[in-house]
């Protein structure tokens, strides 16, 4: 939910009845009341059918018997419905809670209990689900609580995230394995998370600019790497001192959210470093959590296929061969969040950018960019812009107010 100056940046970020069919194997069943999970009989996966968006990756899930679509986002601790989806779905707010965002601040929210949650044939039962405000556009984000009893694979090439039993996912030819380790989160002050409900912070290890560290690894972020200005002062101060000063580069739970942008010396993932990597930097509070860690976003794990296997620990990554490509894109200064009925604003231009040499302002509504609306367009579409070599001109479509749309070409530069 944060930005940094690259092409168009975005941010990003059933009850059946109860009476369980005979196929189901409930995984977690207890006789006490809680939370509880199931698996089909004699199926080894459950495929569900990935939308990719400028919000992330939508997968159709059923709440309550009725058919959502939520952001498969391993950075949110549970699921979150907007608050008009729960409206939509009839789910009460049954207590208070509070929700830590990823820019490290809180936002109050609200926990009600779904009597089942099913994700293909797989399901959970008595899951709680928080309500919280999220972009526009956004039914709402499938969080890690509801996922962990399983092992989850997100392949952006084959446009499917695929559930496994807990350990076992097959190994894929090429893929290599970092240990995946996380925090439990509190329930709020005075209560309990009922029985098998857990609240789940993701880490995992990454060399950046020379120093190991821990990063959340967050499908539903848009953007490659982020840190905050604490950490990387500590990492790399000269890059920090170097950063775009105050960019409004997108919304976040808990607000409007302005970061900068570095380029980061060295990011080491997995098996692959990067070189000169553009990062965002936010401002946090130095006892926050974000103050001590970096997040790891979609920009680069689309990049990969990526299984989590929260009973085993580990986080497999394999490449889809592209992974390099992320350092050498171009630009054309324009920094974008979604905004009222689909709309998409620019929040901001790059000084001395393209954008800004050809007179666009933040506040005007992009409609195309080469043709294509940009309601239609997916982020790997974007990215094909990136791709382009600096000097490439590409026509953008925008309007000003109540003004006529007008149209510019844009001349690419090396970002």
């Amino acid at each position: 939910m944060k930005s940094s100056p690259r092409l168009f940046a975005l941010l990003f970020f059933a009850i059946c009845p109860l009476l369980l069919e005979a196929q189901d194997v409930a995984t977690q069943a207890t006789p006490e009341a809680g939370r509880h999970s199931g698996w089909p009989e004699g199926v080894a996966a459950v495929e569900l059918a990935t939308e990719s968006t400028m919000l992330g990756y939508t997968v159709p899930v059923e709440v309550d018997g009725k058919e959502v679509r939520l952001i498969f986002d391993t950075g949110a601790a549970g699921t979150i419905l907007a608050p008009a989806t729960a409206k939509r779905l009839g789910l009460k707010a049954e207590r208070n809670g509070s929700v830590i965002s990823i820019t490290g601040q809180q936002v109050k929210t609200e926990f009600a209990v779904s009597r089942r949650i099913t994700l293909g044939q797989a399901w959970t039962s008595g899951e709680p689900v928080m309500i919280s405000p999220l972009p526009d556009g956004a039914d709402g984000l499938l969080g890690v609580a509801t996922l962990a009893d399983w092992d989850v694979r997100l392949d952006p090439a084959a446009g499917k995230l695929v559930l496994f039993p807990a350990g076992k996912a097959p190994a894929l030819k090429g893929e290599s394995s970092l240990p995946l380790a996380w925090e439990l989160a509190s329930a709020p002050e005075g209560q309990e998370h009922p029985k098998g409900f857990q609240l789940m912070n993701l880490r995992i290890p990454v060399r950046a600019a020379g120093t190991d560290i821990q990063a959340v690894p967050d499908t539903g972020y848009g953007y490659h790497f982020q840190v905050s200005s604490v950490l990387l002062a500590n990492l790399a101060p000269a890059a920090l001192r170097a950063a775009l000063p105050g960019l409004h580069t997108g919304v976040s739970l808990s607000g409007d959210l302005v970061s900068r942008s570095v380029k980061l010396p060295e990011l080491v993932l997995g098996p692959d470093t990067l070189k000169d990597l553009h990062t965002d930097v936010v401002e946090a509070a130095p006892d926050s959590s974000l103050s001590r860690l970096g997040v790891v976003g979609l920009g680069l794990l689309r990049h990969y296929v990526s299984t989590f296997s929260f009973s085993r620990k580990e986080l497999h990554l394999k490449p889809l061969g592209t992974v390099q490509d992320v350092t050498h894109v171009s630009t054309a200064g324009i920094l974008m969040i979604p905004g009222p009925e689909g709309r998409f604003l620019i929040s901001d231009v790059v000084p001395g950018g393209p954008a800004s040499k050809a007179g666009l302002k933040a506040g005007d509504e992009m409609l195309e960019i080469a043709g294509e609306p940009l309601r239609k367009m997916t982020p790997e579409k974007m990215a094909a812009f990136k791709q382009l070599p600096p000097g490439s001109a590409v026509k953008v479509r925008y309007r000003r107010g109540a003004a006529e749309p007008a149209e510019v070409a844009l001349v690419l530069v090396k970002e």
